[in-house]
């Protein structure tokens, strides 16, 4: 259910924008303020961490005296969310928007069109250094003409062909497939000049009907995507999608110039940041899918990557038509100088764990709230879903587990295998469902690290450095109800499949 392992900053309810018209810092930059400025934030994207780093640092940078409220899921489930989400930080009804780059070419600003440049910006070290170069501040003033303030850009995932009928290794191989794309104009050239017809699709909608996608890892594991895909080209980057993090006009214009400096300052120092976030991520998320086994991962041949180079030539002559998109691609080609190759990604040996029984052997339940989930260590405010609180029950048996939580608008279950070792167990999940309002459930690959300790009757997980830790399973220590390991503690209203433990 949780991913991320970031600090928590406790998001505000919405306040009235007007308050934002009030300084609230004096001259020297010190806060004065009694009530903070609180600012929302469109966001086509579910809670996926990946603003976690702004958000803590606006909180950080303003001493608690500016906050972001993030509104996730805007315009869910629309072929062009961003378009639209553009539109409605124009109109006021958000201060702020984040949106990919690629999407900016649709409402007529061609400046962020470089970024998305077939096969340029390859490497996560190279997205990172054309982002905190001053290119980034000259693509961000393009915003202006449409009444919008640029904030910054931040990294985001490299994506990769995955192929669902056939391998994408040479050009050849996307003639004639219907590939489902999001929205990109660039991306759309691309694919027409490699013998493919691009069809825009929403973000986690499913990927059946088409020969082909342009995804990154995180979302083909996410979105179990792999259960259609079936070949992932790893070492074919075709583009990244960085996020653009702008502001309404009047909105801008009402803060301080301290309190936008600040808004910038906490996009900028937290470029380096979200690259390391990004790659631990595609690193976890491809341990993930390996241990499914159903994505082979593929490497395309140097010479099926000189013949894809030379395949979308048209699409760098159509963008190099304009003088300042062909001015930044040079730029870019100039920043690939002494970064060395990132290996692709792939399987090498992922183990899997084999059940063992043990003394933990049980019947275990805690219930808790939004407001306890919400206050503890190491959850994301942004993982504060129905999912991840109310009345849970872990069945532990004979090395396998089974869960079920529930509350008013969610009811979800998980199951798979654990291990003991010393004092840590590890949990690797085999599946999980339910009723999921925000699509928080457990995916088949998942693999848990957590500290445990077991006094009279009660167990009590904690967090492994480093590894993933989910919070929400150690909100408050677990009760033991049985010691005889039983489905029949676990919630009727979503009961695991049959099969989850052992008979």
């Amino acid at each position: 259910m949780v991913v991320r392992v970031r600090p928590v900053v406790v998001l505000a309810v919405m306040a009235l924008f007007a308050g934002c018209g009030s300084s609230g810092f004096d001259k020297a930059g010190d806060s004065q303020a009694r009530h903070p400025v609180v600012l929302t934030l469109a966001n086509v994207n579910g809670s996926t961490g990946e603003l976690d780093g702004l958000t803590n640092n606006v909180w950080r940078l303003s001493h608690g005296t500016m906050r972001i409220d993030i509104k996730y899921r805007w315009r869910y489930g629309q072929v062009k969310p961003e378009t639209g989400l553009i539109g409605d930080v124009r109109a006021g009804k958000a201060d702020l928007g984040v949106v990919g780059s690629r999407a900016w070419d649709s409402v007529g600003v061609n400046g962020f069109r470089a970024l998305g440049a077939p096969l340029l910006i390859d490497s996560y070290a190279l997205q990172e250094r054309v982002l905190r170069s001053p290119m980034t501040g000259q693509m961000l003033g393009g915003l202006r003409p449409l009444g919008l303030a640029g904030i910054g850009v931040l990294p985001g995932p490299l994506r990769k062909p995955l192929g669902i009928i056939r391998p994408l290794l040479q050009p050849a191989d996307y003639a004639g497939l219907k590939i489902g794309v999001q929205q990109s104009l660039v991306a759309d050239a691309t694919m027409r000049a490699l013998g493919a017809t691009p069809v825009w699709f929403p973000v986690t909608w499913p990927i059946a009907g088409f020969g082909a996608a342009e995804e990154h890892i995180s979302a083909i594991q996410g979105n179990q995507y792999d259960k259609v895909g079936k070949y992932l080209t790893a070492n074919v980057n075709l583009w990244p999608r960085p996020l653009v993090v702008f502001a309404n006009g009047k909105a801008w214009a009402a803060l301080t110039p301290a309190q936008r400096s600040i808004l910038t300052r906490a996009v900028t120092s937290d470029v380096a940041a979200e690259t390391n976030v990004e790659r631990g991520d595609e690193r976890t998320d491809t341990a993930t899918l390996c241990r499914r086994g159903r994505l082979r991962f593929l490497d395309a041949s140097a010479a099926d990557l000189a013949a894809l180079r030379r395949a979308v030539q048209p699409v760098y002559a159509q963008l190099e038509r304009d003088t300042q998109t062909r001015r930044y691609i040079s730029q870019i080609e100039a920043m690939r100088t002494g970064i060395p190759a990132e290996p692709a990604p792939g399987c090498g040996h992922t183990a899997r764990l084999a059940g063992t029984a043990g003394p933990l052997d049980g019947v275990y339940q805690f219930t808790d709230t939004a407001a306890q989930l919400r206050a503890a260590s190491g959850t994301s405010a942004g993982d504060v879903v129905p999912e991840n609180y109310g009345a849970w029950t872990l069945v532990l048996d004979r090395g396998h587990f089974a869960f079920t939580q529930e509350d008013r608008q969610a009811c979800t279950w998980g199951y798979g295998t654990f291990t003991v070792r010393g004092n840590k167990m590890e949990w690797l999940v085999i599946n999980g469902g339910g009723i999921a309002p925000d699509n928080a459930t457990n995916k088949p690959g998942e693999d848990y690290l957590f500290g445990w300790s077991l006094y009279r009757g009660v167990l009590t997980l904690s967090p492994v450095k480093s590894a993933i830790s989910p919070g929400n399973f150690r909100v408050k220590p677990w009760a033991r109800v049985s010691t005889t390991p039983s489905a029949r503690f676990l919630s009727r209203r979503c009961l695991p499949p049959a099969g989850a433990l052992p008979r």
